[in-house]
């Protein structure tokens, strides 16, 4: 599974289902294909990490 994060000043945000960055890793948009991951960082800024 791949997640999209950006970096907020000292903190990490997660790409949620509605398009926003949210600090709870809980509530991250989680991508089974590292493609669409890719597709959707490009598409909001951010970077694509493994959730291993």
């Amino acid at each position: 599974m791949w997640i999209i994060s950006k970096k907020v000043g000292v903190f990490t945000h997660y790409l949620t289902p509605t398009g926003t960055f949210t600090p709870s890793i809980d509530k991250a948009s989680k991508f089974s294909a590292r493609e669409m991951a890719d597709i959707m960082a490009k598409k909001y800024g951010g970077i694509v990490e493994d959730m291993r």
